[in-house]
């Protein structure tokens, strides 16, 4: 792996690196499949009020953790307790901020009541990052660093951490899917690319992460014997962000002129080797919040010059700012040539990823390139990015700086709205109109690459690049040697 583990607090810090790791050993209340929809976990079933403000959670009886104790409500009910209490410091503390309290009123019994209504919220309950079920009392409040981690109910159990070295666990023979295929399983810290891939090719270690894309295109092309490869297909989402805040992009001819210029499939080409897909969304085709029939904008090169004629525009210099990364860059350049073909004069401005938040956070740019990602429920992947917020010159989420009152009228419906096929006309009407105020283009989506040896069988993983996830993951991978 790339990075080291920070804590072994599986309530906090939850994040990246460290999320991936903990879902080994820990689990949320229930799952995700690859098409978004939720799915039973340490919950085998729920039902919630008339209302929407109390959730009900049959939890699975048998469920045993990493010291043998069977797992009940009263510990879903302390891993909870523990995530609201602001002196634990939480990582899901923001997330469950909707929960008014739970309860436990039978073993297997889990109760929570929220403040209010909300239809995204079993959605964050499908990750750790929100909390996992820990036996009640194995985390001392108000310590956010215990020395060792408490017990789990994963299909991997924690043996030692090096810090800066390695991460080693166990399989866990009594979990309920089954006790996982290897004996051991080592995470090696290697954050250098090339020394990763290259403890790979030489069989030093069985599986690498985040291999970069021009040796996953070797791979693909069958360059590297020996080697197999696991793609996460839509790992990154990329788009373009204007500051509608302010000219000229405070002009909507001009955000339609550049996304009727942008050709999707060159920037993919380009920046990303050949890999990567168009998209007019922030969720891929087959995912169940993927919405049809919604209003895209075409590459059309007399279109754009057409807008750009009525926008006024005169040949003024536009600064696009860009980071110092290779990807970024070839992304940016790439943009800027195709610009020019409608006769915008762009000017790359370069700088540190730190530089370039601090100016988009004040409102002080004109547009950028980003990535970014969806979430399993999409409210919390569309509104974060569009709500208006108090002070767009202090901006939190909102990086545009877009506030449109009929938008927000929108969202707030499908925050509360419970029943599926509603929810899925908002969103509609969300995107359509999205796509004709463009205060943000999607350009498409990325992936990313395991590597490992021809040997390791029967891996898989999310849209996350998960070491384990709802359907497999590590849990599920053998060595046929």
């Amino acid at each position: 792996m790339d990075r080291d583990l920070a804590i072994m607090n599986p309530l906090v810090s939850t994040s990246s690196n460290d999320k991936w790791l903990r879902e080994l050993m820990f689990e949320p209340l229930v799952g995700i499949d690859l098409k978004g929809r939720i799915q039973p976990n340490l919950a085998e079933s729920w039902e919630v009020s008339s209302d929407g403000k109390v959730y009900s959670f049959r939890l699975r009886r048998g469920v045993l953790f990493h010291n043998g104790q069977e797992m009940t409500a009263e510990d879903a009910k302390f891993a909870l307790d523990y995530t609201l209490n602001p002196a634990n410091g939480a990582y899901g503390r923001v997330q469950m901020n909707l929960v008014e309290r739970a309860e436990a009123p039978e073993k297997y019994l889990l109760k929570i009541y929220l403040k209010g209504p909300s239809a995204a919220f079993l959605s964050l309950l499908t990750s750790i990052q929100a909390f996992s079920v820990v036996p009640k009392g194995s985390l001392q409040e108000g310590i956010s660093k215990p020395t060792s981690f408490p017990p789990g109910t994963g299909p991997f159990k924690f043996v030692e951490w090096k810090p800066q070295q390695h991460v080693m666990m166990e399989p866990f023979s009594q979990y309920r899917g089954g006790k996982p295929l290897v004996d051991r399983l080592i995470l090696r810290v290697i954050r250098d690319d090339t020394v990763r891939f290259t403890a790979l090719r030489t069989g030093d270690v069985d599986m690498a992460v985040r291999i970069p894309l021009e040796w996953a295109r070797q791979m693909a092309d069958g360059k590297f014997r020996g080697l197999g490869f696991t793609e996460i297909p839509h790992a990154g989402l990329h788009r373009l962000q204007f500051n509608v805040a302010s000219p000229p992009f405070d002009n909507k001819k001009f955000r339609l002129a550049v996304a009727h210029a942008i050709d999707k499939r060159e920037v993919l080409q380009a920046a990303f080797h050949g890999f990567g897909r168009p998209t007019s969304q922030k969720y891929p085709e087959g995912h169940s919040w993927h919405i049809e029939r919604v209003p895209t904008l075409p590459f059309d090169l007399a279109k754009a010059r057409a807008l750009l004629q009525e926008a006024d525009y005169k040949g003024e210099v536009i600064t696009a700012l860009t980071g110092q990364n290779t990807l970024d860059q070839t992304v940016t350049a790439t943009i800027q040539a195709q610009l020019k073909r409608i006769g915008m004069n762009i000017n790359l401005e370069v700088l540190d990823s730190g530089a370039i938040d601090d100016r988009v956070r004040r409102g002080l740019f004109t547009f950028r390139f980003s990535s970014a990602g969806f979430y399993a429920d999409p409210w919390v992947t569309y509104a974060r990015d569009v709500m208006c917020e108090a002070d767009p010159g202090k901006r939190i989420s909102n990086n545009t700086g877009y506030c449109d009152k009929e938008m927000d009228a929108i969202l707030k419906r499908a925050e509360t709205e419970l029943d599926t096929r509603n929810r899925r006309e908002l969103f509609k009407e969300i995107l359509t109109k999205l796509v004709q105020d463009v205060p943000e283009m999607w350009i498409g989506f990325s992936p990313r690459f395991f590597a490992y040896r021809d040997y390791v069988r029967g891996y898989t993983t999310d849209d996350n690049g998960s070491f384990r996830w709802w359907g497999g993951g590590l849990n599920q991978t053998w060595l046929d040697k």
